[in-house]
């Protein structure tokens, strides 16, 4: 061929080969999917120094944080607060009688030194829990079970009573036998395992910083390729430790930090939270807040007075006044996602409804009077609560909209030390206005169970009512989780229907993230360490797979 000819061959091939790898891109993009990809890394901010990486003795939120990503649990929570298995191959088998919990591990779970995780272990965690020697904070979860090994992968619970509930004790994550049965019991809280931690979890620890002091500035984890589980999409997880709210801001506003996750409970713990490169997640909690009346109350005691405090409440206004929006208002003592049913509807603010109540009740606004009286006595009730900012301010904005009753309403401020010993315990009140921080289990029988009148029971109110005590004894003796929810929506309108309480509004947890991470799928949190179940499944970097 001549140089044209060449020239027009080697054309005519160049076209084809580009047509053939444009056909083949376009097939390849036609029949892949962009997902998940492995790599990348992400960093946190906590607040305080972590110093119990171990699940025996953790109990602060970043110890609690750290110890969840590092160890794994029988089962887990899913990012909807439902049980799901995590060691173990399945959900419990329960007995007949409701008494044994019959769980069978995984073959393939090891810990992060490759050693295999079997009963031993979890029979281990549990009994060194329960030795008063150890002193776990989790002790008094344990203290009516038994646990045995039946094989190297079948352990069964079993409990002096049936206890609905219990099957949330089973989160707890596993300590490794291999490594502290070998501590002894007066050095276990002093130990370099409680930093250097060995768990079973979807990350592993690589490497703490410090300062020459020993303050731990920052702990790297990275992903543990042999878990038995999802292996995490982020390879790399950096923690870096705050001492106070202030520096915790100021790292995340100096990016410093990509993440971090706060209760809203103070005015300095505050985010721009419309920033364009930001995510910011406001994840249910159960805990709530509630204004307690006290049933003994000479004017309380009547329930069209509650009725009409009730309808003068604008919970509503609290949130935005008070929470900065940053919380949801609720009209009832259980949580919707804890037991899966629809609130009651709210009953709005009526505040000619209130008046008429009130009069109804015999308090009347006199000739010539500016506050309503009965028998001669003014009506005069007293809010105590704690020196709390937003409890304080709570029960501030409170007394404003009951005055609009023509009512007088003073508000008591004290310490919690105060609160507790002086006013709680001896039931020294007329109304209080506190936090009610919830279990894992929807079960209310410690709040609003007649036995727990008095003290050191925590039904502060006094409410009795004996279907109410009949169902919650029942609920709580239980498994079967329709039954359950039944009973709870009978006791919830029992409660409702007697107003020893308003209840205010439900805490958020905010989680703010960079909008690098990719894949949250949080929508509620038991407890704020709960959120990092949700994290090997967050992903930094993507990949195409074939659909």
């Amino acid at each position: 061929m001549g140089k044209t000819e060449k020239i027009i061959a080697f054309s005519l091939l160049g076209l084809v080969a580009v047509s053939a790898i444009s056909n083949i891109w376009i097939f390849y993009v036609n029949n892949t999917l962009i997902g998940p990809g492995q790599g990348g890394q992400y960093i946190e901010g906590l607040i305080g120094q972590p110093r119990l990486i171990n699940p025996l003795f953790a109990s602060s939120g970043t110890d609690l944080t750290l110890s969840r990503l590092v160890f794994s649990g029988l089962y887990k929570y899913n990012s909807q607060g439902g049980l799901v298995p995590d060691l173990a191959e399945s959900l419990p088998v329960i007995s007949s009688d409701q008494n044994e919990y019959t769980v069978t591990l995984r073959q393939n779970a090891q810990w992060h030194d490759s050693r295999p995780v079997t009963a031993d272990d979890v029979v281990f965690t549990v009994k060194t829990i329960q030795d008063p020697a150890y002193k776990s904070p989790l002790r008094n979860k344990w203290l009516n079970t038994t646990v045995e090994k039946r094989d190297n992968h079948t352990i069964v619970f079993i409990n002096k009573d049936v206890y609905a509930p219990f099957v949330n004790n089973l989160t707890l994550p596993i300590a490794p036998e291999h490594i502290w049965s070998k501590i002894s019991t007066d050095s276990a809280s002093l130990s370099s395992a409680n930093l250097e931690a060995i768990g079973s979890g979807p990350y592993m620890i690589r490497e703490i910083k410090k300062l020459p002091s020993g303050q731990v500035t920052s702990i790297s984890l990275d992903s543990n390729k042999k878990y038995y589980g999802q292996v995490a999409n982020i390879d790399t997880l950096r923690f870096n430790f705050y001492e106070t709210n202030d520096d915790l801001i100021n790292a995340f506003q100096g990016k410093e930090i990509e993440g971090l996750g706060y209760l809203p409970l103070d005015r300095n713990l505050y985010i721009d939270q419309d920033r364009e490169n930001l995510t910011v997640l406001r994840l249910p909690i159960p805990q709530y807040e509630a204004v307690f009346f006290n049933l003994s109350n000479k004017i309380l005691s009547d329930r069209n007075v509650r009725q009409a405090l009730l309808l003068a409440t604008n919970k509503d206004q609290i949130v935005q006044e008070v929470f900065g929006g940053n919380a949801r208002s609720i009209n009832e003592p259980f949580l919707p996602e804890q037991i899966g049913f629809i609130e009651n509807p709210k009953q709005p603010t009526n505040l000619e409804a209130a008046k008429a109540l009130l009069d109804q009740a015999g308090w009347r606004v006199g000739s010539g009077a500016t506050v309503r009286s009965k028998n001669n006595t003014n009506f005069e009730i007293t809010l105590a609560t704690s020196d709390f900012a937003l409890n304080a301010n709570t029960a501030e904005n409170l007394s404003k909209q009951w005055q609009a009753l023509q009512i007088n309403v003073k508000v008591n401020v004290f310490s919690n030390k105060e609160l507790t010993d002086n006013i709680i315990r001896p039931r020294q009140f007329d109304a209080l206005v506190l936090p009610q921080k919830l279990d894992s289990d929807p079960d209310p029988f410690v709040f609003w169970h007649s036995s727990q009148n008095k003290n050191p029971g925590v039904n502060v109110t006094g409410f009795s009512n004996a279907e109410a005590d009949k169902l919650m004894s029942e609920a709580r003796a239980t498994t079967d989780a329709v039954a359950r929810t039944q009973k709870y929506q009978r006791i919830s309108q029992l409660i409702s229907e007697g107003i020893p309480a308003i209840f205010l509004n439900q805490s958020v947890y905010i989680y703010a993230l960079d909008k690098k991470i990719q894949g949250t799928s949080l929508k509620t949190l038991l407890d704020a360490s709960q959120r990092v179940y949700d994290i090997p499944q967050w992903y930094i970097s993507t990949a195409r797979s074939w659909k």
